[in-house]
């Protein structure tokens, strides 16, 4: 097990041990040039995963900011310590851990495999979050009585939406406007061979 992984185990585990977890300030900023408006979601995350032959697992929560293409994903610990940001850009992709220099790709979900045992698949959360596959890429899908999705293959992943946000009526017909519904709860699997992963995403809801 690498000193990345020990560090974050101990974060997750050791209430004696938070100053040797230091907070992670993201070192890429976002490209400029997308005009589109910041939004930003928080909730809470749970991952089951082999390494080592090994069963393992983490939780924690995070907070996604993402504007245009620009997308920052924060990992925290349940005792409130960054454990990892990933910030992803047109430009390229860094993910900053405690006490590491910066690692730099073109996608960051390898490198956060690598450093931390799992990995959140960022590019593809870009639409999931939103309930809708991602462009670009073959996706498989069913949907539910409502017309929301229910199923999704994609890019190796099999997502789920076991849970949606209500929504708010319009008040009036003045206010009356196709608001898409935002999920409540994800969950994520990819099975690829010796390495299956399973996420759980519950996503707070989101204040007018």
């Amino acid at each position: 097990m690498n000193r990345t992984r020990r560090l974050a185990l101990l974060c997750l585990g050791a209430p004696l041990l938070l100053q040797a977890c230091a907070t992670v300030a993201p070192s890429r900023d976002f490209d400029a040039g997308e005009s589109s408006a910041s939004r930003q979601y928080t909730g809470r995350f749970s991952a089951n995963y082999q390494r080592y032959g090994r069963d393992e697992g983490v939780t924690g929560s995070f907070r996604w900011e993402e504007q245009g293409r620009n997308v920052r994903l924060d990992l925290v610990s349940p005792l409130g310590q960054t454990l990892a940001v990933v910030t992803a850009t047109p430009s390229g992709a860094t993910l900053d851990l405690p006490n590491q220099p910066p690692r730099n790709a073109p996608e960051v979900d390898t490198l956060m495999e690598e450093a931390l045992g799992f990995a959140l698949p960022v590019a593809g959360m870009r639409d999931w979050l939103h309930g809708r596959a991602a462009q670009g890429s073959p996706a498989s899908t069913t949907r539910d009585e409502q017309g929301r999705l229910s199923t999704l293959a994609q890019n190796g992943w099999t997502v789920r939406y076991v849970a949606w946000q209500d929504t708010q009526p319009p008040t009036t017909a003045t206010t009356a406007t196709t608001t898409a519904a935002l999920p409540r709860r994800i969950d994520l699997a990819r099975d690829s061979g010796s390495n299956p992963l399973s996420v759980r995403l519950v996503i707070d809801p989101r204040t007018p």
